[in-house]
């Protein structure tokens, strides 16, 4: 069987252009058709989206794909929704590089179109995992390449249902609290949604710096020399402990 030619990097602009003409070819997205609706002379939001990770930017995309506005809310500054280029500490993603992630059927939106574009075919057929730090940089292409409404810097402080089918979101960001009327809401929060980080009880009567967990910001580094116990056996235990001992 004849092997398929390797192709150069032809850049993200040419990439770029290739997705523009197949959203045109598709005529996406649609022309936004709900019926705009002010409530005490403030504009309604169609859906409100709350969280800018992989699966946020999905959802606000298939949403805008339709025809509705989906602005997105994300706690974190601009670039570092999700956990990638954070909290996570593998290396490199667990799932194979051939899945399609959150491209919705549109091949020049995958993570590999994205990659080619810049590397060529033969760093991917050499590519084994996808280092995460690199699969922030496809989700903030994404981001930018699909023109998706988000706002960075906004907490939701509380989400409350009202009695006339609305939600109201109350917000705080660096302009200060303000309230947003929505007709529908979607929860991307991905773990941050469950409640927060669970830590057992005995560790609340040690000192704060004594102790982190998986899910902390923090600098590994500041372990060395030390010896530290793991509280748990989870895929972030596992990562938790292998950044550990890459720090000494």
């Amino acid at each position: 069987m004849n092997q398929p030619l390797a192709t150069p990097p032809q850049g993200l602009a040419a990439l770029e252009a290739r997705l523009r003409q197949d959203l045109s070819w598709l005529e996406i997205p649609a022309k936004n058709w709900v019926t705009p609706r002010l409530v005490d002379g403030q504009p309604v939001l169609d859906v409100a989206v709350i969280g800018g990770g992989m699966a946020g930017l999905a959802a606000a995309a298939s949403l805008k794909h339709l025809g509705i506005n989906a602005p997105i809310f994300d706690q974190a500054p601009e670039g570092y929704e999700g956990p990638w280029a954070t909290t996570a500490r593998m290396e490199t993603l667990r799932s194979p590089k051939q899945l399609t992630g959150p491209a919705l059927g549109l091949p020049a939106l995958t993570f590999r179109a994205w990659f080619e574009a810049q590397f060529g075919s033969e760093e991917w057929e050499a590519l084994d995992k996808i280092p995460r730090l690199q699969w922030m940089d496809y989700l903030r292409w994404y981001r930018r390449a699909l023109d998706l409404d988000v706002r960075n810097e906004h907490r939701i402080l509380a989400v409350l249902p009202r009695a006339d089918q609305l939600v109201q979101l109350d917000i705080e960001s660096p302009a200060g609290r303000s309230t947003v009327l929505a007709r529908r809401v979607v929860l991307a929060t991905g773990r941050d949604g469950l409640g927060g980080a669970y830590v057992p009880e005995f560790s609340k009567k040690l000192p704060r710096n004594r102790w982190a967990h998986s899910s902390d910001v923090m600098d590994y580094g500041t372990l060395a020399g030390k010896r530290v116990g793991v509280v748990g056996a989870g895929a972030s235990a596992m990562d938790s402990a292998g950044t550990a001992l890459e720090a000494g």
